[in-house]
């Protein structure tokens, strides 16, 4: 056997046919290698919550759904001293997270992932009273999110986050930010300010080579303008051996600690989840997650000459 004990978590808001399909594709493949493998639905959030707090024990706790699925797993996770092992299957809109792990979209090749059961230490965040896995952001971002149209979402899927994003990209003013990143503080007025862990937002990869999930920093970005020279600086950042200070109209920096405040409360988007507001206070938590990565995944290696360190991730 491969795992002993497993839990596999399913969003219950999946449709009926979806999940016959999940069964259909997934189970002929896990169940063979499994002792005992247990399906727990998850009707609302409380009982999400539920679930995570009384099958902390399991060798492997799987989640069937979104990133907005995992994002409640891992703030229960979260809390415990020593959460299980965790793997996700892909069953979202975008599945960002999943992608920084290299797991397969494809669910029979998910499945066959988590059997070779290879999983790596990954970093989260605390952030006020609350956690995210993939990153968090002010400005266009949370724009973008909140003016997302839920029946363009469901017919077109990820296409409706391209279309939201142009629009307030088009729309959107800057703000003045007063961040903390570690003891450095910047002011800068900006139409975003993201807090990057992962380096996937909507099916997007992040052209910046020093975003880690295992290097216990925040890559720290500012987007000045909204205009199609920030678009050309974006890009160009992929072409740079390390990071960018600045370059152009993107200002970036690395730290573990970061506050941010703004004069006006301005909502905050976590992990595509949108409940906080500034201010808010990140911390990185260093190695905190054990998850089933890809044959892909991008494991953290040295810091390029250029990145001035803070110091040691705690």
């Amino acid at each position: 056997m491969v795992y002993e004990k497993v839990i596999l978590l399913i969003n219950e808001e999946k449709p009926n046919d979806e999940k016959q399909k999940l069964m259909q594709q997934v189970m002929p493949i896990l169940g063979p290698h499994i002792g005992e493998l247990i399906l727990k639905q998850a009707p609302s959030e409380e009982k999400l919550k539920q679930v995570c707090q009384n099958y902390h024990d399991v060798d492997l706790f799987i989640v069937y759904g979104g990133d907005g699925t995992v994002h409640l797993v891992i703030n229960e996770f979260g809390q415990m001293e020593d959460p299980p092992k965790l793997a996700i299957l892909p069953g979202g809109t975008c599945n960002d997270f999943s992608r920084v792990l290299a797991i397969p979209q494809n669910l029979k090749k998910a499945a066959e992932t988590i059997l070779n059961n290879q999983s790596q230490p990954i970093d989260m965040a605390s952030i006020n009273d609350n956690y995210f896995l993939n990153f968090a952001g002010g400005g266009l971002i949370a724009e973008t999110s909140e003016n997302i149209d839920d029946q363009l979402k469901q017919s077109l899927g990820k296409v409706s986050y391209f279309l939201s994003a142009i629009q307030q990209f088009q729309q959107s003013n800057s703000m003045k930010f007063h961040v903390t990143v570690d003891d450095e503080v910047i002011e800068e007025e900006a139409v975003m300010v993201l807090v990057m862990n992962g380096y996937f937002v909507g099916t997007h990869q992040f052209p910046l080579p020093s975003i880690s999930v295992q290097d216990g920093y925040f890559d720290v970005i500012f987007v000045k303008e909204s205009n199609l020279q920030t678009i050309r600086d974006w890009f160009s950042l992929s072409n740079k051996s390390g990071r960018a200070n600045e370059q152009g109209q993107i200002k970036h920096v690395q730290g573990k600690h970061i506050k941010i405040q703004t004069e006006d409360a301005k909502e905050i988007d976590t992990d595509g989840e949108i409940y906080l507001e500034t201010p808010i206070d990140i911390k990185v938590m260093s190695k905190k997650l054990n998850m089933i990565v890809g044959e892909g995944f991008k494991e953290a290696g040295t810091k390029p000459s250029n990145i001035k360190n803070r110091g040691t991730p705690s």
